[in-house]
């Protein structure tokens, strides 16, 4: 993998940091394929009796991909990367409040995917967003975007997800490069799919 690939992921992802704040890893190869969405091919994984979430065989626990994320699973050989943030809902709502930057007749979800949203807008070049016209997850309140961008001249592609919790909202975040978005849409899209909180 080339240097600066790997170096350009890692940076991109300290630009997004969460709405309030306004890898390495070691990974081996299993062979999965990337494209298939066969339950077979994707383990479970439960955090803290809070969520869950099915992660890709090929994708193993990683440490350094984002400042804000405990959960982070990557495949630096395939440069397909997951990570997960968790935020208090009811924080961020009075934060942008305070901002003036919340918009009382939307509801939370399209709030924080708006914030996100602009967030992306403005820390990389030549975006272009897609909406799934995605509304629940799970039954939760969701949404879903794909977002392409360019960052030190390197193209990369996003499948993000929103999903708002009774106290908390998440942002499910999957990134490759551009040219290999095609290969892992269909996992990307199941692993968002698959988020679920454990009641």
């Amino acid at each position: 993998m080339k240097k600066s690939a790997l170096l350009f992921l890692v940076t991109t992802l300290v630009l997004f940091s969460s709405c309030l704040e306004l890898g390495k890893s070691v990974v081996n190869n299993l062979g999965s394929d990337p494209t298939s969405t066969s339950e077979s091919n994707y383990k479970t994984v439960s955090v803290d009796s809070l969520y869950q979430i099915d992660l890709p065989y090929y994708m193993k626990a990683a440490t350094q991909l984002h400042p804000e994320s405990t959960f982070q699973y990557a495949n630096i050989f395939k440069e397909a990367y997951f990570v997960l943030i968790q935020e208090n809902k009811y924080e961020y709502i009075e934060a942008f409040k305070q901002f003036g930057e919340y918009n009382s007749q939307l509801p939370v979800i399209e709030n924080y995917k708006n914030a996100q949203e602009s967030m992306f807008k403005e820390n990389i070049l030549n975006t272009r967003i897609q909406e799934y016209g995605l509304k629940k997850i799970n039954g939760k309140p969701a949404r879903q975007l794909k977002v392409f961008g360019e960052v030190d001249g390197i193209k990369a592609a996003y499948i993000v997800a929103f999903v708002e919790g009774e106290n908390d909202i998440f942002m499910l975040m999957n990134w490759t490069l551009e040219d290999r978005i095609d290969k892992f849409e269909n996992s990307f899209e199941y692993i968002n799919g698959s988020f679920k909180l454990i009641d």
